[in-house]
């Protein structure tokens, strides 16, 4: 009695497996890629939902793009994967079996039609050159940059550029090479400075944007960023009211600056004057860097690296732009060396508050979850 009763709870446990099997075989998976505040999502999201709540087989696992960048960079991930060209590529997005629907109007129209023609089907799985089919329509940019955020970026970048660092430096080496003479060389070597700085900081930016990526700490680091950008702040305030107060400015350390100056006034040549820049950065960072670390975690945090190029394009761009305007107006005699720097000791405070109060800002916006 007890063996045959062993075979009927074996053969039951075997039936209740084969029963959970076929439960599972007859789920229909479906992936759902959306963004927070994205109109054409809002559209298809109470779509989605109905659908699950009418039909329990149907399997749906849903990922917010705009605020997790995991959940975007496995989205980038499965458009690789279903060979979606670029300009079709957006959210919302369905994915079901080996098909795609990007776009409002593609969900709503073929989804349910698919689920019947896909019926069981798994979960889609990431593979390379992929025979898929699908629909596009209306969408939205899988990378949101808010309003507010291209503020962020220009304001740090303009905070950036302004620092008396970056102008000192160019007047230094300007004023070697116009007393020499040569207004002309005097041009391309402060454009070739001032481009040797830029291509300095965006390969430094694209550097330290895939550490902090790769070693999994741009989660901690943006939280960090906040209270960095504060205090950096206060610093520039303080040197407003007390400059050189506490022992230290916002600036190139006055101890490296003899060896500084020596160097720029050894270039003669637009040639040295770019190799120059590489070197000149090592000493600009202590004071220019804050800005430049601050967008860096922001961008660490919150988008890709394909996503984040154009944004430190951007940040740099403004970043140089003082230099430039300060060449061309040398160059063209608006102004010269002697009054640019006349200028820069007369506005050093005023400077320093304009940054300051910026930084401040941009931290307290941080630490309150606001960027």
């Amino acid at each position: 009695m007890n063996k045959r009763l062993s075979w009927f709870l074996v053969l039951l446990m075997v039936l209740l497996q084969v029963v959970s099997l076929a439960t599972a075989q007859n789920d229909t998976c479906i992936y759902f890629f959306y963004g927070q505040g994205c109109q054409h999502c809002a559209k298809v999201a109470p779509f989605i939902e109905q659908l699950a709540a009418q039909h329990n087989e149907l399997d749906v696992h849903t990922f917010e793009v705009y605020g997790d960048r995991e959940n975007l960079v496995l989205l980038n991930e499965f458009f690789e994967s279903y060979n979606i060209p670029d300009q079709d590529r957006g959210v919302p997005v369905v994915f079901i079996a080996d098909h795609y629907l990007v776009g409002d109007a593609p969900i709503l129209q073929n989804l349910e039609g698919l689920m019947a023609q896909y019926e069981g089907a798994p979960c889609p799985l990431k593979m390379e050159e992929k025979a898929s089919t699908g629909e596009t329509g209306d969408k939205s940019p899988t990378e949101r940059l808010g309003t507010l955020s291209i503020i962020t970026v220009i304001s740090a970048a303009l905070v950036d550029s302004i620092n008396p660092c970056a102008i000192a430096v160019l007047l230094i080496l300007m004023s070697a090479l116009v007393a020499a003479g040569d207004k002309r060389r005097a041009l391309y070597a402060g454009l070739a400075f001032t481009l040797s700085i830029y291509i300095a900081y965006f390969l430094f930016g694209l550097g330290l944007f895939s550490a902090l990526q790769i070693s999994g700490l741009s989660y901690w680091f943006y939280k960090a960023i906040g209270f960095l950008a504060i205090i950096i702040g206060l610093a520039n305030i303080k040197d407003y009211f007390w400059y050189g107060g506490g022992g230290f400015v916002m600036e190139i350390p006055r101890a490296w600056r003899p060896t500084l100056k020596r160097m720029l006034g050894a270039v003669t040549s637009p040639l040295g004057a770019f190799i120059m820049g590489f070197a000149v950065c090592l000493f600009e960072l202590p004071c220019t860097g804050g800005p430049y670390i601050f967008i860096l975690g922001l961008l660490a945090e919150k988008t890709t690296m394909m996503a984040s190029i154009p944004i430190l394009l951007l940040y740099n761009l403004f970043f140089v732009l003082p230099l430039l305007v300060i060449t061309a107006l040398i160059y063209t005699g608006f102004s010269s060396t002697e009054k640019a720097n006349e200028w820069k000791d007369k506005n050093i405070r005023i400077l320093h508050l304009a940054a300051g109060l910026v930084m401040l800002v941009l931290g307290l916006l941080v630490v309150l979850g606001v960027v």
